[in-house]
């Protein structure tokens, strides 16, 4: 089956050097500093499963810390990336490379295969976020868990109502099903914090972590998004402003990290 993730990320090119911005470096580094908080440090033997993670900017730092790592992309042009950038860090062999489509992942690992596994900015584009959500669950061991990262369907309305020169554009956003990408200028969905946890309820995973990645960076101007001293603040600030439910809720992402039910679950609300 072809999903909107095998239409959308055909030049991997210009989806590397958007992760090399300040917007999608604090992307990836808040998810990542998120995860890594809840991973803790034991990595040896743990076996995680970066789903649809593109050029392997969460999978490379997973193998960094020791984990085995296996990638998962449908673009062979990521994975070719993500490749050289592991070789080039020394952490090759440890991640595996596999090119296919996230709705079958069935056919290419076994159920409870994996103790974690990352599904950052993947749901938009399948054609069924639930069937990946189920199939996801099948794949976790019983004390595993997921991070799923999400577009957020508030922060897509802030966005339009502080930046666009039409306002109409931020009415239509607060119940469209879709947005289009910036990036490259397709549709994509869009998600309210509450209907993903619904989602993976239904799977038979609960959410007990939520984070909003971010809230407040992308209505800086330009200029004030340069430089490493004013980026290492604007990080420290959103892992701060993230972590509260009140800015959460307007984040442009939504980070739920969740666990089997049957698991050992650790019940907390969102924060």
């Amino acid at each position: 089956m072809r999903t909107l993730e095998t239409t959308h990320f055909q030049d991997a090119e210009k989806y590397a050097a958007y992760l090399k911005t300040p917007l999608g470096r604090l992307r990836t580094e808040l998810a990542w500093e998120n995860l890594r908080r809840f991973l803790g440090e034991k990595a040896q033997g743990r076996r995680v499963l970066d789903l649809g993670g593109g050029t392997g900017s969460i999978s490379l730092r997973l193998a960094q810390m020791g984990f085995e790592v296996v990638l998962l992309d449908s673009s062979e042009e990521m994975l070719g990336l993500a490749r050289r950038e592991a070789e080039a860090c020394g952490v090759g062999e440890r991640i595996s490379f596999v090119h296919g489509d996230a709705s079958r992942i069935e056919d290419f690992f076994a159920a409870e295969s994996f103790d974690v596994v990352v599904c950052h900015n993947l749901l938009e584009y399948v054609a069924d976020p639930g069937a990946i959500a189920g199939k996801i669950a099948q794949l976790l061991r019983r004390d595993g868990a997921v991070s799923i990262l999400v577009r957020n369907r508030a922060g897509e309305v802030l966005k339009a109502a502080i930046k666009s020169e039409d306002l109409a554009v931020a009415k239509t956003a607060r119940t469209a099903e879709t947005v289009v990408d910036s990036l490259y200028g397709k549709p994509l969905r869009v998600f309210e914090p509450e209907a993903v946890v619904n989602l993976l309820g239904r799977a038979g995973l609960d959410a007990f972590l939520q984070r909003g990645v971010r809230v407040f960076a992308d209505y800086r101007e330009p200029k004030n998004l340069e430089g490493e001293a004013g980026y290492q603040k604007m990080l420290e600030l959103e892992l701060m402003l993230g972590a509260r439910r009140e800015f959460a809720g307007i984040a442009r992402y939504t980070q739920l990290i969740a666990r089997p039910r049957s698991g050992l679950a650790r019940k907390e609300d969102a924060r």
